[in-house]
């Protein structure tokens, strides 16, 4: 037990070869302005012991240490030379039997090599559990002072000087890096020396796009990024064996500016032409043209090409050839950017594998090239995804609020190339049962849910303009087709919903999305309703929440559309990017186009309510690396619906409601606003949703890093502020409408911070959430926190956990 706490403490027990050294403790950079820390950290491979939390508690070591004292290493190193002589006689035994030989070659080869990693890496816990001490060398600290000395000066800083002083602070070396940048060195001028005179004009004609630019200052990394991009813009024009290695750089390092303080360069940048063969006075880079391209389609894996029927065909100068399983020509035509009589274009590969890929139907997609003179022979091999799959999903829905946690089952079952057109069928079957306290009292009660949906989706846009299905390959259309059914049943009522949609969808590139849906259609109707619960129903709508109209008999039709631009594709890794969502959506639109249609849907199902309404929102999110694990966020979600027309109200879920684990996180979800509206409390303490037709809100949140275990344990620090309101009408004067003149103070302000828990698959979030100034008492609440109390919902503020899973934004 002592050992395990000198562990813990950062004490860790020497024996008497290792009383002399300390074990490495952090390691500060000091003094850099332009060449940021992380730069300078990755250049030192030798990392401290990791700690807890970011305290001074090192677990792993601590389990190490423990490992240690059970640990033989003589034992483990004749155990070794046990298996090994054991080994050697078995084999010179059956030295002449192959087959024999071979087993035991498999057989004392597996444990060989686990009783040798035992003596190189110890035990169970010192090798998987626990961490070795990592020791102070003060030659290791020198060599990276030279190494941050060497980067430094391919980065421009060329009498730039570093040193290191170490401190003693608990038994470990603290070692403080001091960096002085002084002046950086500039590019003065950029020329180029190409002899092909192709490559010449294509590099004169794409100059502004040069990563090496006159007045910038000197940057190693810049000279690779223009080698790559020189590489990349040759490929897509046709230099299929351009390499980035007949780029070079001469750089004159000899001239002094005007001013003696600063120094300057100029570079030529060169393009070699390729090694003369045999019998060739000069040789010169190629640019191929792309002759033939055959795309086939290969059977299951492991089974012979004899067991299928071969189809061949060709469609516009592509050929094509089917084992087994037909894909239609033309639609595959539109994904295929390699074209025959066309120059090579290495962004035409990419994207014809992206496109490929991006349609569910296949496996895997391997392609190459055959060359013959300038001419370029194409094979695309694709082998199928299963046609028919099934899948199942078992879980428990974790809702935040009112509800506890039951189970629920999913069942899926998919059709790929239903119709020989690359089109997928899919059908989902769900099912659950929850726990949920009641709208008039706290009792638990059980509430289940059915659902069923399918959809139908092709890759191509289905318009009556038929030469657009085929002329928009490269942007990866889609159209769907899709219905479903939903069924609740709750103590206080009986819900069922009908929905069918036709939607769009165009990705021109892997940060941008269009989404336009022309048909979706709702058909709400609850055929019970609990009389308390309508009559709580009735109250709130006195007080201006509508939440009756989502149980009333309704029909809804929209038409929608949204744009995505998203630049943060890694996602958990700290990277610059922004992310942009804006969405449209005009409901009851064909109402005022087709008046009659109201009176047919009557006819056909009813007395229904219908509505009318234009709803906006806009989600921008802007995301700042602070290094390898840290991060800064900022959000800006703002949007509005106006009604008009036959309701003077939207439904119930096109209302914009703030609160949450992924809005103001110190409110409860739902529950914020409108404006400064008194919170609203049914009879058994329950508070009720609040919705609004104007919603602002803001987050800031520093993303950082704790600790490892099993995976990356992560902390983060947010400040949120925003609220919903209401357009204020004529008949009223409620504290939740929008004033320009008032609604500064009723913005909403909450901090707190939150622990996540990064699995690299899914991340496990837990914001904690407190007030700090609250719009309905107008007055900062944050020392009305009860630290004795700190869950209790009932108080004037509290802290609020919100469970998620994923990152808020």
């Amino acid at each position: 037990m002592a050992l395990f706490l000198s562990g813990l403490s950062g004490c860790a027990p020497q024996s008497v070869t290792e009383s002399r050294r300390y074990l490495l403790g952090i390691s500060t950079i000091k003094g850099n302005k332009v060449i940021k820390d992380d730069e300078l950290e990755a250049l030192i491979p030798q990392k401290a012991n990791r700690r807890f939390l970011g305290l001074p508690i090192f677990p792993y070591l601590a389990l190490y240490q423990v490992g240690q004292v059970a640990y033989n290493r003589e034992e483990k190193q004749r155990k070794l030379s046990e298996i090994t002589q054991e080994y050697q006689q078995k084999a010179a035994l059956y030295a002449d039997d192959l087959d024999k030989l071979k087993r035991i070659q498999r057989k004392y080869g597996k444990r060989i090599e686990k009783a040798r990693r035992k003596v190189e890496e110890g035990n169970f816990m010192m090798r998987v559990l626990g961490e070795a001490p990592v020791y102070f060398d003060e030659n290791e600290a020198a060599r990276n002072a030279d190494k941050m000395r060497n980067y430094l000066f391919n980065n421009g800083f060329y009498n730039a000087s570093v040193n290191f002083k170490t401190d003693t602070i608990f038994q470990r070396i603290k070692v403080d890096y001091h960096v002085q940048e002084n002046r950086p060195t500039h590019l003065r001028t950029i020329s180029y020396q190409v002899r092909d005179s192709n490559i010449d004009s294509l590099l004169q004609n794409t100059k502004k796009q040069a990563e090496l630019k006159p007045l910038q200052r000197y940057d190693g990394d810049a000279f690779e990024a223009e080698r790559i991009r020189i590489e990349t813009l040759l490929r897509n024009n046709g230099y299929y064996g351009f390499s980035r290695q007949y780029v070079s750089f001469l750089v004159n390092d000899t001239i002094s500016s005007p001013d003696s303080s600063h120094k300057v360069v100029d570079i030529l940048v060169r393009v070699n032409n390729p090694p003369a063969q045999p019998g060739q006075s000069q040789a010169r880079h190629t640019a191929y043209t792309v002759e033939s391209v055959t795309f086939e389609v290969l059977p299951p894996a492991a089974l012979p090409d004899t067991l299928f029927r071969k189809d061949s065909t060709t469609w516009n100068g592509i050929n094509y050839i089917f084992t087994g399983r037909r894909f239609s020509p033309r639609i595959l035509n539109s994904k295929i950017r390699i074209r025959p009589g066309q120059l090579y274009s290495q962004e035409d590969e990419r994207l014809t594998q992206r496109q490929l890929s991006l349609m569910d139907q296949f496996r895997f997609v391997n392609y190459g090239f055959d060359s013959t003179g300038n001419r370029l022979h194409g094979h695309f091999r694709a082998i199928p995804l299963d046609k028919y799959q099934l899948s199942a999903d078992l879980g428990l829905n974790v809702i935040q609020i009112q509800q506890t946690p039951g189970p629920f089952a999913n069942l899926s079952y998919k059709i790929r190339n239903v119709f020989s057109g690359l089109e997928n069928f899919e059908v989902n079957l769900r099912g659950g049962i929850e726990a949920v306290t009641g709208f008039s009292d706290a009792r638990l009660y059980r509430s289940q849910e059915f659902s069923l949906s399918s959809s139908l989706q092709f890759p191509q846009l289905l318009a009556p303009i038929g030469g657009i299905r085929y002329q928009l390959g490269k942007f990866s259309p889609t159209t769907q087709v899709s219905a479903g059914y939903n069924y609740v049943n709750r103590p206080e009522y009986t819900r069922t919903s009908v929905k069918s949609a036709l939607t769009y969808s165009l990705q021109p590139s892997l940060t941008r999305f269009y989404n336009l849906s022309i048909i979706d259609l709702n058909i709400i109707n609850t055929s019970r309703l609990n009389p308390s619960f309508r009559n709580l129903l009735d109250t709130l709508q006195l007080q201006g929440n509508n939440l009756i109209n989502s149980f009333r008999k309704s029909f809804v039709s929209d038409i929608n559309f949204s744009y995505v631009y998203n630049t943060n594709t890694l996602l958990g890794i700290p990277t610059k990017a922004q992310y942009l969502r804006l969405a449209v959506e005009s409901g009851g639109t064909t109402l005022g186009i087709f008046p009659g249609q109201q009176k047919l849907i009557q006819n056909l199902f009813g007395d229904l309510q219908f509505f009318q309404y234009i709803r906006l929102n806009a989600d921008y999110r802007r995301y700042w690396p602070v290094n390898s694990r840290a991060s800064f966020v900022a959000r800006v979600n703002t949007g509005s619906v106006h009604s008009y027309g036959v309701s003077s109200v939207p439904p119930y879920e096109k209302y914009f409601f703030a609160g949450g684990s992924n809005s103001i996180r110190a409110w409860l979800p739902r529950r914020l606003g409108p404006g400064s509206t008194r919170p609203r409390i049914t009879s058994s303490n329950l508070s009720v949703e609040a919705p609004g037709e104007l919603l602002l809100e803001g987050n800031l949140e520093y993303r950082g890093f704790l600790a490892e275990f099993f995976g990356n344990l992560n902390y983060a620090l947010f400040i949120d502020a925003g609220n919903v309101w209401n357009f204020p009408r004529a008949s009223s004067d409620s504290p939740g409408d929008f004033d320009w003149r008032t609604f500064t103070s009723e913005i909403a302000v909450g901090t707190g911070f939150g622990i996540r828990y990064d699995f690299s698959y899914f991340v496990l979030r837990f914001d904690f959430g407190v007030k700090v100034y609250d719009p309905y008492l107008k007055e900062f609440v944050l020392d009305d926190l009860n630290r004795r109390r700190l869950f209790d919902t009932r108080q004037t503020n509290f802290l609020n956990l919100n469970l998620g899973v994923g990152y808020p934004f």
